[in-house]
């Protein structure tokens, strides 16, 4: 098992985690303007960097995707709130002390905090402006612009680029004629870029499209408002026109005896285990397996426009036997954990069965879904899961798969997490717009009610004090946890009622013992009530099997997100060579490619390709062979 392989250059921005990220050679050595220009340069970047298109939407909250990791690796596009967010999380993350974004005139702006004062960098329409002279050297701030317009229509020193080249700065100029809006800066950064290839696994992903993306509710309309701004599908508009990419996990495990594909792969057998025909019930009675697709690039398929089903994006195919009509094998489907199972399949009968599955409208605009294959066997050998084949289209941000340039070209192919540990991740997401859905995954509520059709979606029964709601995590049966964040979007507290609240998260081992603050801190108030965020992690000395998550505090609460990390005793286990494809083009228009081998997983690995003129990467692939037994 290979744990988060990612190829590395000198020559290309690290999107695997935001500290990879900041800490890239553009920003070495930066500090101060020079750190926050730098940032803003990568964000405006032809190649590296966001254009401008339609929000992307969260499955989960139906809201815009506010989490960098997600924009940067996925989408590679943002509208201006989005674009906003990243770029104040970009500084966070880089350590500047604060950062945050404004409301304008139709539009959203970050801003952050150096030298004593606020400077704003619009990464959305790519502009910053100095002040006049004797500080012509220093970058503005909004209310230094709403001030002086002239700062954005009559600017002397600009920025580069300066607006896209349909916005003129005398436009532009109108958007500070207003009463700038600023709150708190709402930061998500749940979504990690770790994943594993297992025995018989290969991800493929491309930096151009191939059709498959996801239709989010908004741009139905979007669509019919912006016909200028469409092109059958996500795109930029000016130049260079960059679009999406497209890729695919391709699942075909070995189910046989002769491997160890099914004991590297499953993340739960009861009962089943592989034979000389393949993955076969193992007693009477009750016997399942379970599958786990877990992806940090987001599912999708051929789009379903206007509220129609995607397709062609999750195909599952796979060759069933059953002895007999009272063993019937079915395959059931859960996406996210702690989700419903639901059943996608029954066997019609005894016999063979080929078995022919388009799973896309299950899992699209998701990032993690579990297979699950049963029976009800009337003896051992009774049913048969004879082959498998799993092929899960995804969305990716052609820049974050890499870059090759003219000459040497030196990789290098790391593993592990943020951290360099060898854990997998497991998240669980909750929207307290579906009560039951809260009920199903918390553990316990306690001094809580449900007001979801408003904008608070959970009060505290008694107000003199703390709801609790209490999240179990057990690890994997393979599995120990080793480290755990948690994430919380709450209302913010009306600057007229004296707020003196406060949310707070902790985590412990039992419910009955130490609890640990994860964090603690006051609400901050805003005139309009929006919502802000609150995050933290920890790492646990001695991994355990079990972590129990509290959320705590008196106002509402839209979501709550809990990622645990935990170390899988099979990737030490089990060991298969990892394969790399590099596959480019050349000025000339040859296609070249270049595969590596590499037989340990447990180091860094480096290695050279030599490139001719102007090389254009179009595909990376890894790909991990089955485990012989």
């Amino acid at each position: 098992m290979i744990v988060s392989p990612r190829v590395t250059s000198p020559h290309a921005t690290d999107f695997s985690s935001l500290s990879a990220l900041v800490g890239s050679p553009r920003f070495e050595g930066k500090a101060g303007q020079d750190l926050a220009a730098a940032i803003w340069e990568f964000l405006v970047d032809p190649v590296e960097g966001l254009y401008h298109f339609w929000p992307s939407e969260d499955r989960l909250t139906a809201h815009a995707v506010n989490d960098p990791l997600k924009i940067l690796n996925c989408f590679g596009w943002a509208i201006c709130g989005q674009n906003a967010t990243v770029l104040a999380n970009l500084f966070k993350a880089a350590g500047f002390e604060d950062a945050r974004t404004v409301g304008i005139k139709g539009h959203v702006v970050p801003e952050v905090y150096y030298d004593g004062a606020w400077h704003l960098l619009d990464g959305d329409l790519k502009a910053y402006h100095r002040k006049r002279p004797p500080n012509a050297d220093q970058i503005a701030s909004v209310a230094e612009c709403v001030a002086d317009r002239t700062l954005v229509s009559d600017q002397p020193n600009r920025s580069d680029p300066y607006y896209v080249a349909d916005r003129t700065p005398q436009a532009m100029a109108g958007l500070y004629d207003v009463e700038p809006r600023t709150g708190p800066l709402f930061s998500e950064w749940a979504h990690t870029m770790d994943f594993i290839l297992r025995p018989g696994e290969s991800l493929r992903r491309n930096t151009f499209p191939e059709g498959k993306y996801v239709w989010f509710d908004g741009w139905t309309e979007s669509v019919q408002r912006f016909k200028t701004e469409w092109n059958d599908g996500p795109w930029e508009r000016h130049e260079p026109h960059r679009r999406y990419g497209n890729g695919l996990w391709l699942y075909r495990p070995n189910l046989t005896d002769a491997c160890r594909d099914v004991e590297a792969g499953a993340l739960e057998i009861e009962g089943f285990a592989p034979s000389v025909t393949g993955l076969s019930a193992g007693n009477k009675g009750p016997n399942a397996c379970v599958f786990e697709f877990n992806s940090p690039w987001v599912f999708t398929g051929t789009p379903g426009r206007n509220g129609a089903k995607p397709t062609d994006g999750c195909i599952l195919e796979a060759t069933v036997h059953q002895q007999d009509a009272s063993s019937a094998m079915r395959i059931d489907i859960a996406v996210g954990p702690l989700a419903t199972w639901e059943t996608v399949w029954t066997g019609p009968g005894t016999g063979t069965h080929n078995v022919k599955l388009d799973l896309t409208e299950h899992v699209a605009n998701a990032y993690r879904y579990l297979l699950r294959f049963a029976c009800d066997a009337s003896g051992p050998d009774a049913c048969r899961l004879e082959s498998l084949s799993v092929a899960s289209s995804i969305m990716v941000a052609p820049a974050s798969v890499g870059r090759l340039v003219e000459g040497a070209n030196d990789l290098t192919v790391r593993f592990g997490d943020e951290h360099g540990q060898r854990t997998r991740r497991l998240m669980i997401e909750t929207s307290f717009r579906d009560p039951p859905e809260v009920r199903a995954k918390a553990h316990r509520l306690e001094n809580l009610y449900f007001q979801p059709d408003t904008a608070d979606r959970i009060r505290p029964i008694d107000r003199s004090r703390d709801y609790e709601i209490v999240f179990k995590v057990d690890a994997p049966p393979q599995g120990r946890l080793k480290r755990i964040y948690a994430f919380g979007s709450y209302r913010c507290a009306d600057p007229q009622a004296g707020n003196t609240d406060c949310v707070a998260t902790y985590w412990a081992a039992s419910e009955s013992g130490r609890w640990h603050p994860l964090y603690e801190g006051p609400v901050p108030t805003d005139a309009q009530r929006w919502h802000f965020s609150r995050q933290g992690e920890a790492t646990l000395r001695s991994p355990v099997p079990t972590v129990f998550v509290k959320f705590v505090g008196k106002v509402g609460m839209n979501n709550a997100k809990v990622r645990v990390h935990w170390l899988d005793d099979r990737t030490r286990r089990i060991h298969t060579p990892l394969l790399v494809d590099h596959v480019w083009e050349e000025g000339s228009g040859c296609c070249k490619m270049h595969s590596e081998r590499i037989g340990r997983s447990d180091r860094p690995h480096q290695y050279q390709i030599i490139c001719g003129p102007g090389p254009a990467l179009r595909t990376l692939g890894m790909r991990a062979s089955s485990a012989p037994a």
